[in-house]
């Protein structure tokens, strides 16, 4: 081969046949076959010779070569050519070096979406920017202290400008408008004014009209119940066409509620109230529903009382009870630690479920098939024997109405309907499990590799903290910047006209002068609401894109991690020592603008969302039902495209991952390869959230017990001492919320491993086919499951082939 001379001692050349170029006669850097077995095995049984035999062959050349004839940088050939894999070049002076045989590290990598990457780096300096000027015009002590439209401080008064020291509480016309995302781009969409004392019953409009115009009881009930703004009086108010002007120029609050002042603002005692308190109120005055029942909604302008009650009446005893601040940091002071000790349990059964899922993940799936399964056939067989006994003793048929339900099941038609329905259920249940029965055990063969590469990388178990701390962080600048900016504005002081509107229209005067200008007098606070509105939109949306982005760079990060471990031929050796670090280095070094764009896109959608919400809020007024239907239907449309774009995304990423390529070429590869799949990837994905819900449920529901046993007392441990506490749901609340948390944190990265896994395994079984130059790196339980098969007997599960 090329004039070169072979020394008789060296092993047969088939051995290294894969190694000789047959042009050149130069050698090419690939593993000499062993022995079957594994791919790893193929670089180590014969690596001593190999390298003497190279030496040999590369001494026994033309020694007059020249500089010119020097070997060039050569491809390396090797598993790097499986699926879809682009192998780098590499210099001959690390040829012989030895290296990971992992084709994700080897592949051509390079910067994508690079005009994205800018993009989102000038939008982040436009977001700090904004920050400044929030920082600059703002006082958040307008925010802090309660505050009518006018930017007047209730209870307070300032010398020649107001006096509302009568006032010291703040009543919002309607609560519910503050509930919205539109909160978020241009405040509370109600005014807002300061009242001498909150409501104490309920009240709509609409009770009005019972009463005849200008009556004495339709004049004392507006007195009564009328909360207006400053400036208009209410003793016009002497028809109820103008009372329902006065409404509908938001002059007029359109309802009242049974309120308490919380922080100077007025709140509904529904949501605060004591529970005797309210039952009182309700007694006497009746509930917003049944005004609503009596006098209508107004067009649905006035909210029902469902709406007011979705908290919990254990609250208002909390907020109202004396000294309950004091006594909560009591409690959680002696309690502290044994709430820490049952989050750190939940965590480490989170882990071990993640273990029983590995060893008893395929029992668990069937038995729960067979219970479901055996249920059904047992319910239909009692519900044939019923209908049979019951036809057989001659019972009929009478679907009148019966004022006893129970007569119904004595009928023989009652136990035939549901034997049918059962039946078919049953069938259909059967049909589907002998249809997709393989893809069941390929499933629950995904969950059994995924604990394997979580158990290689137990790194990836603590990652998720990384992430959550900036969340965290983000939300802290996107809430400062926020408050900075709602709170922006300048007062407005004018000389004194004889009329509002003509002290509108006259010259500015200087604030500070107040009480020594008698002519200066104050107006409100001023801003330029559409400049205000524009700056909370954009800091709204960085905020959007900064949490999409920090969640896409923690997929991102595990999806590399987990791919590394599938790919690679040896699991000891040929995944790095720090998997998830260099994952993530890889994406903020190649795909920073990938993940740019893909959270782009679902930030511009939530964004979207928010407008449209915006939006309804704002057109409530026109009491449109076409209008309301077409945003209603908009919204359902956008909420779903925002779950589709999460699932494409999140694909992407794992390609991304994995090939190194742009987000456009990812999601295609993945949506397309999940397309032709769809079956698996249904069956897998029903089977993977059932563990893992059970797994939530179980260690949630579970530690939950054990928190309201330990700490109400009723069970004890000698040794440990026992603390009374003032409030024992409150560590059990911080209990439960801590265990979920825990246990989603596991479970959001055993996803992750499972859907790269799948992706990587479609991916393997589709551009691979066994041969020695395409072989499948699944393990060989997959290998059984599919029916295949590589040629030079491979198999990838060995995870120490490689040091023997």
């Amino acid at each position: 081969m090329g004039g070169r001379r072979i020394q008789p001692t060296a092993p047969p050349v088939e051995l290294y046949a894969g190694d000789f170029s047959a042009e050149s006669g130069r050698r090419q850097h690939s593993p000499p076959p062993s022995y079957p077995g594994s791919i790893a095995s193929r670089r180590t049984h014969f690596a001593h010779d190999r390298d003497s035999i190279y030496q040999r062959i590369d001494r026994g050349g033309d020694d007059s070569e020249d500089e010119s004839t020097k070997e060039p940088p050569v491809e390396v050939i090797s598993t790097d050519k499986a699926a879809r894999f682009h192998p780098k070049t590499i210099s001959p002076r690390k040829k012989n070096k030895r290296r990971r045989e992992n084709p994700m590290y080897h592949t051509k990598r390079g910067c994508t979406d690079v005009i994205c990457c800018f993009l989102f780096m000038l939008f982040i300096a436009g977001w700090g920017f904004i920050a400044v000027i929030g920082f600059l015009q703002g006082n958040p002590e307008r925010l802090i202290h309660p505050m009518d439209s006018q930017g007047r401080r209730c209870g307070f008064a300032r010398t020649g400008a107001y006096d509302l020291t009568s006032k010291p509480y703040l009543l919002f016309f309607d609560m519910t408008a503050c509930i919205s995302y539109s909160t978020l781009l241009a405040g509370c969409q109600t005014p807002q004014i300061c009242v001498p004392t909150c409501p104490q019953s309920y009240f709509s409009y609409l009770q009005l009209k019972v009463f005849s115009d200008g009556s004495l009881p339709f004049n004392e009930m507006v007195k009564a119940n009328m909360y207006c703004v400053d400036g208009f009086d209410a003793s016009t108010l002497t028809t109820f066409a103008l009372v329902q002007q006065a409404v509908n120029d938001r002059k007029c609050a359109k309802y009242t509620v049974p309120s308490a002042p919380v922080l100077g603002r007025c709140m509904p005692q529904i949501l605060i109230g004591t529970v005797e308190e309210l039952d009182k109120l309700q007694a006497a005055n009746g509930t917003l529903d049944v005004l609503i029942g009596q006098f209508g909604d107004d067009g649905g302008t006035i909210p029902k009382q469902t709406m007011l009650n979705d908290t919990s009446k254990m609250v208002g005893e909390v907020i109202l009870s004396e000294g309950v601040l004091t006594k909560m940091a009591s409690d959680l002071a002696q309690s502290w630690w044994q709430i820490l000790t049952l989050i750190i349990i939940a965590g480490v059964l989170a882990f071990l479920w993640t273990v029983v899922m590995r060893i008893f993940g395929s029992l668990m799936i069937w038995s729960s098939i067979g219970i479901i399964v055996g249920g059904l056939s047992v319910g239909c067989g009692y519900c044939w024997l019923k209908w049979n006994g019951l036809k057989a003793s001659g019972a009929t048929d009478d679907f009148s109405f019966q004022p006893i339900f129970e007569l119904y099941f004595e009928m023989p038609t009652t136990w035939l309907v549901f034997a049918i329905g059962g039946s078919a259920i049953l069938l259909i249940i059967v049909l589907i499990l002998l249809c997709v029965a393989s893809r069941i055990r390929l499933g629950v063969a995904m969950i059994e590799e995924s604990s394997k590469a979580i158990a290689h990388m137990m790194s990836t178990l603590i990652f998720p903290i990384f992430p959550f701390l900036l969340h965290i962080i983000v939300f802290i600048v996107w809430g400062t910047v926020a408050i900075w900016l709602a709170s922006t504005g300048e007062e407005n002081c004018r000389q004194q006209g004889q009329t509002a509107n003509q002290t509108m229209a006259n010259p500015r005067c200087d604030c500070a002068t107040l009480g020594i200008d008698t002519n200066c007098v104050y107006v409100n606070v001023t801003r330029d609401n559409d400049q205000v509105f524009w700056f909370q939109a954009y800091n709204l949306f960085a905020f959007f894109w900064m949490t999409c982005f920090v969640t896409a760079l923690g997929e991102i990060a595990l999806a590399g991690a987990f791919a590394s471990h599938y790919w690679a031929v040896d699991k000891n050796r040929d995944i790095p020592t720090f998997p998830v670090l260099r994952a993530l280095c890889f994406a903020m070094k190649y795909n920073l603008g990938s993940l740019a764009f893909g959270s782009l896109l679902i930030a511009i959608v939530k964004f979207i969302r928010v407008i449209l919400d915006y939006l309804d809020k704002k057109s409530q007024t026109t009491q449109n039902s076409v209008l309301k239907a077409i945003f209603c239907l908009l919204k359902c449309w956008f909420w779903c495209l925002e779950v589709f774009l999460k699932f494409l995304t999140k694909n992407a990423y794992i390609m991304m991952a994995i090939y190194g390529k742009g987000f456009f070429t990812s999601a295609k590869d993945s949506f397309l390869l999940l397309t032709r799949n769809c079956i698996r990837v249904v069956v897998i994905n029903q089977v993977t959230a059932f563990l893992l819900f059970i797994g939530k449920a179980a260690i949630t529901i579970g530690i939950g017990v054990v928190a309201y046993f330990w700490f109400t007392g009723k069970w004890t441990i000698d040794g440990i001492p026992r603390v009374d506490l003032y409030y024992y749901f409150l560590p059990i609340i911080i209990v439960l919320i801590g265990s979920y948390f825990i246990a989603d944190m596991f479970f959001d990265v055993y996803e992750m491993a499972v859907d790269t896994t799948f992706i990587c395994f479609l991916e393997d079984s589709e551009q691979n086919d066994g041969s020695p130059e395409k072989p499948f790196f699944m393990s060989a339980n997959l290998l059984k499951i599919l029916g295949k098969k590589n040629e030079t007997h491979i198999n990838v599960s060995s995870s120490s082939s490689s040091s023997k």
